[in-house]
Order: C-alpha cells, then structure tokens, then sequence
C-alpha cells in the first residue's frame, strides 16, 4: 500500500469517477484503474464498486476511507515541513484568523517575525471561527488566531495570547461621553451598528442583549470591522467592539466607549489554535512565541 493508492481512494469517493481521478492525479485512466485492483489485490477484499457510471466504495473501501485522509493530509504535511526546513529562501507560514485578530493583533506580530526572516513568505487566510476550525481538523491550515471565549475542542488546542473585553463604542462628542452610569435600556434605545452575524463580537451582543431582556434598536450590519467604528461616528450611533481594536482611537480621541453594564456574557480574548496531532515548524513555534510577546492589554 503506498501513498497513490490511498490518493486514489480518497478521490474516488470525492469524484466517483475514474476519469477525474485521474485528470486530478496526471494519470491515464488505465494507471488508475490498475492501481485500484492492486489495492483490492493487496488487501484481500473489494473496495470499489461500479454503479450506474459511478464508482462507489464498498463497506470496507469507506473503513479505509477514513484513514486514507489522514494519511495522505500527514503526508503532504511531511512534504511541507521538510521543503522548508531544506530551504530557508522558500520559509513561508500560514495563517489563519478571524476578523478581529486579523485587522488588530497580527499586524505587530508579524512585522516582527518579518525583520527577523526576512526571506519568510506570509499568508494571512481570514474567515469566521467556524470555518477556520474546519480547516484546522482537516489539515488545510495548521495555526490559526481565534477571536472569542476560548471554547474548548476535542481535537484542537487552545491557548490564551491575550485577555479582551467587548465594551460599548459611541462618537467622542456622544452625551454617553458625560455619564459614568448608563442603564442597559439607556444604550437599547440608541441606533446600533451591528457586525456581521456569524462573528464574535454580534453573538456578543446579542447574547448581553438577551441576559438584559433587552431588544437592540439594530440600524446597519456591517461585515467590516473598520467600517462599524467609521459608521458609529458618521452616524451619531453606538457598537459592542474589541477593547484591543480600538486602541488606536482612544489614543486620538476619535472614539469614546464605555464598559457595558447590566448582565454580562463570558470574557473573551485572543487565542492561537492547532491540532493536538500537530507538530508545529520551526516558524510556527517562531510565530506562536511571537504573539505573547509583541501585544499587551491596554488600560
């Protein structure tokens, strides 16, 4: 049993079709369909069946299925680290993260790990918690910055960069500005901005809304975190936004917030996730040592 075959079987239940497995693969169609009677040879037991112009698997070729995807993932994974341990002009790292990491807590990190390698190539893959968590179990991505209340994983560590709080966002000429206690029906009845659902900082609000019996007076959802803080302003409103996130801001005076009362759901803050089968790079480990030391909470 090598590598192709179990390829072949992985793209086989994919594809259900010889003739893109081997177009996916580079192969004559024959080559393929050899090695798959190989395999059944090897192993003493069909693993293909044909029906209706489609190739399924068999109960058996579904049992080899599941290992056959972790060994191939691992073995392209091999591949990878070793191509870059062999080169260090071609050290490249991946990333993934959620919207908030990605716009405010890795810009410094990876500044810093660019001076140090500056051969290192860098992609920054951003999408929501969801997704990201797929492609970490499936081994498309090996680290990734999550933004949110460190919900434990079965199959992924989890460690804490750096404690957040989502607090209330309003112009700087807001009269919230004036007032150092503000009922949670008080900030209901403003106009709200609202991020994107799916992301962390709408199901914050949303959950603070629910432990307060509060409705939120919702004028405009936005996916963009940068354009949220712009619309507050422009449009005399208020938002729930990342402490970190808006540390720029406080500093020119260009927003003002305040910490949210009333009932409060779970703390969040920044955290860095791979899986517990994951052996991290020598650049990875290079970046995850980064990221405890190039942030820190602001007052």
């Amino acid at each position: 049993m090598n590598i192709l075959k179990l390829q072949i079987v992985v793209l086989i239940e994919k594809y259900k079709k010889v003739t893109d497995v081997a177009s996916e693969l580079g192969l004559k169609q024959p080559t393929v369909s050899f090695h798959m009677k190989s395999l059944e040879s090897e192993l003493g037991t069909p693993l293909f069946l044909s029906r209706s112009g489609r190739v399924l698997l068999t109960e058996a070729g579904h049992a080899l299925h599941q290992y056959a995807v972790r060994i191939v993932a691992l073995a392209s994974e091999a591949e990878r680290s070793v191509k870059q341990t062999v080169s260090r002009s071609k050290v490249k790292l991946d990333i993934g993260a959620s919207a908030i990491p990605a716009a405010y807590l890795l810009p410094a990190v990876l500044a810093k790990l660019m001076q140090q390698y500056p051969e290192m190539e860098i992609t920054v893959s951003e999408a929501d918690e969801r997704a990201l968590r797929e492609r970490l179990r499936s081994r498309e991505l090996g680290l990734a910055v999550l933004y949110g209340g460190g919900q434990a994983y079965e199959s992924l560590h989890l460690k804490k960069i750096i404690d957040d709080e989502a607090v209330l966002i309003f112009p700087p000429e807001h009269p919230f500005v004036y007032m150092n206690d503000i009922a949670p029906d008080q900030i209901a009845r403003e106009p709200w901005i609202q991020h994107a659902p799916g992301s962390r900082l709408r199901e914050f609000a949303d959950s603070w809304a629910e432990l307060n019996s509060l409705h939120l007076w919702n004028k405009v959802e936005l996916h963009s975190a940068e354009a949220v803080k712009r619309l507050v302003v422009q449009g005399n409103a208020v938002a729930v936004f990342s402490k970190i996130g808006i540390a720029a801001e406080l500093e020119s005076g260009s927003l003002g917030y305040r910490h949210l009362p009333g009932i409060m759901p779970e703390r969040g803050g920044f955290y860095l996730a791979w899986r517990k089968d994951h052996a991290m790079t020598a650049i990875q480990q290079a970046f995850a040592d980064s990221l405890g030391s190039s942030f820190h909470p602001i007052s």
